[in-house]
């Protein structure tokens, strides 16, 4: 009988790991837990998550092509480069989550809709979506982009939006109340009724040639 050395047998155990999650099992997920999960490069294409929690899981690169969540929580997750072409997100929960060059736009445009809880986003992609009270609460947003994006009464109070950028974009009473390093252009975003604190509500008059003193 062939005897394995300790390194040999941990290898092997990170080799059978890895090749586990190439693909997530196709069956529906219905109300689990998944903790401290490392899901790198794996496929939950076509997968089904209803009601789950994912708790301090890394995703990195992972395939979440035609995959569906419904009112799903990631918590304390990272999320790098993860594929969402056709990706149904729906009532979805980012909580204090890493989120790195996810391209939202590429999602499923019915039923839409995620929140975000002190997650850090960055290099990330919202532009055409319907993000209608979406909530940005306590995030960084860094250079992040929204071209033509609908956030009407969006929420993205005590945000730090620095590199971020707004074209086009129907802004109206969205609430900025202690949101910081934002660029905002008056003139090629629709701003009615929209909420600033006073003093970081000067930064939208640096778009007009002006001189405060």
């Amino acid at each position: 009988m062939l005897k394995l050395d300790k390194r040999s047998i941990k290898w092997y155990k990170i080799c059978n790991n890895a090749f586990q999650m190439t693909n997530f099992s196709s069956e529906p997920q219905e109300n689990k837990q998944f903790k401290k999960e490392e899901f790198k490069k794996a496929s939950f294409s076509g997968c089904s998550f209803t009601g789950c929690v994912f708790v301090n899981c890394h995703f990195l690169e992972c395939n979440f092509s035609n995959a569906s969540f419904h009112e799903c929580v990631f918590k304390n997750c990272n999320l790098n480069l993860v594929r969402l072409d056709g990706c149904r997100l729906h009532d979805v929960v980012f909580e204090e989550s890493k989120i790195v060059g996810a391209e939202f736009y590429k999602t499923h445009r019915t039923f839409f809709s995620v929140c975000f809880k002190k997650c850090l986003l960055m290099a990330c992609n919202f532009s055409e979506l319907k993000m209608k009270r979406t909530s940005f609460q306590g995030c960084k947003l860094r250079e992040c982009f929204f071209n033509g994006t609908h956030l009407v009464e969006a929420n993205f109070g005590q945000t730090d939006l620095e590199g971020t950028i707004f074209h086009h974009c129907d802004l109206s009473k969205a609430d900025f109340r202690e949101a910081k390093n934002f660029s905002i252009n008056p003139q090629s975003n629709l701003l009615k009724k929209a909420h600033f604190s006073a003093a970081e509500a000067l930064s939208l008059l640096s778009f007009y040639d002006i001189i405060i003193e």
